[in-house]
């Protein structure tokens, strides 16, 4: 088991993707695509009460 099997959920932002050339079918089968993910990281801060951590 890794980290999916253990309840982590991975996101991709598909702006990224698009910048950065990646094709989608690149991205692991357990990673969902989201349009931001700057957005995604503020609506798991202010909704779901998530942190944010930069070292």
């Amino acid at each position: 088991g890794g980290l999916a099997s253990q309840g982590v959920s991975f996101r991709v932002c598909n702006n990224t993707l698009t910048s950065r050339k990646i094709p989608k079918d690149r991205v692991l089968l357990d990673a969902t695509i989201v349009p931001s993910g700057v957005a995604e990281s503020a609506n798991l801060q202010y909704r779901e009460g998530y942190a944010y951590i930069c070292p």
